[in-house]
C-alpha cells in the first residue's frame, strides 16, 4: 500500500494517500499570492461559507471527541475505533476546507485575508499534529487521548479566531 493515511468510512477503501497532506501544494505555492485577483460576489460568498464549514467542522470535532471519552470508562471496542475513525474523517474535512481557504486567499475579499491565512496555516498545523496523536492513540499509547484534548481546545480556540473576524 505504500504511504497510505487510514481515513475512515469516507474513502472509498478506507486509506487516503500520504500525498493529500502535502504541504507543497496547499501552503508553499498559494503562500505569496494573496489578495492579488479582484473577487467576484460568487467567490467572497464561498469564501465566507468556507469559514462557516471551518467552524461547523471544529463543532464536529469536539462532539465526536466528547463520545470518544465516553468509550475510555469501558473497553476500547468497535464502537470506539468507529468513533476514532469518524474524528479522523472530520480532520480530512477541516483539512479540505482550510485548504480551500488557502486557495480563495488569492482573492480581494475583505481586509482580514493574510490573518485569516495565518490562522488557517496553525489550524492546518493542528490537523496535522491531531492525526498524528490518533495514530498514536490506535496503536496503543494511553497519553494519546490528554494530548487530543488539549489540542482539540487550542483548534476550537484557532478556530473561533477565525469566524469572529468578520
Amino acid at each position: 500500500m505504500g504511504n497510505c493515511i487510514f481515513a475512515g468510512p469516507r474513502s472509498s477503501h478506507g486509506i487516503v494517500p500520504s500525498n493529500v497532506y502535502s504541504k507543497v501544494e496547499t501552503l508553499e505555492l498559494i503562500d505569496a499570492n494573496v489578495g492579488t485577483r479582484h473577487a467576484t460576489s460568487k467567490v467572497t460568498t464561498r469564501y465566507f461559507r468556507c469559514i462557516e464549514e471551518i467552524e461547523k467542522t471544529t463543532n464536529g470535532i469536539v462532539n465526536i471527541f466528547n463520545d470518544a471519552t465516553q468509550f475510555l470508562r469501558e473497553d476500547r471496542d468497535d464502537e470506539f475505533k468507529t468513533t476514532m475513525e469518524s474524528l479522523q474523517t472530520r480532520l480530512f474535512d477541516l483539512h479540505q476546507n482550510v485548504t480551500l481557504l488557502f486557495k480563495l486567499s488569492v482573492f480581494k475579499i475583505d481586509f482580514s485575508i493574510r490573518e485569516r491565512k495565518d490562522i488557517g496555516k496553525e489550524i492546518m498545523l493542528l490537523v496535522e499534529d491531531l492525526w498524528k496523536t490518533i495514530k498514536d492513540v490506535f496503536e496503543g499509547t494511553e497519553a494519546g487521548l490528554k494530548n487530543i484534548e488539549s489540542k482539540i481546545e487550542m483548534l476550537v480556540k484557532k478556530s473561533s479566531d477565525l469566524t469572529t473576524m468578520y
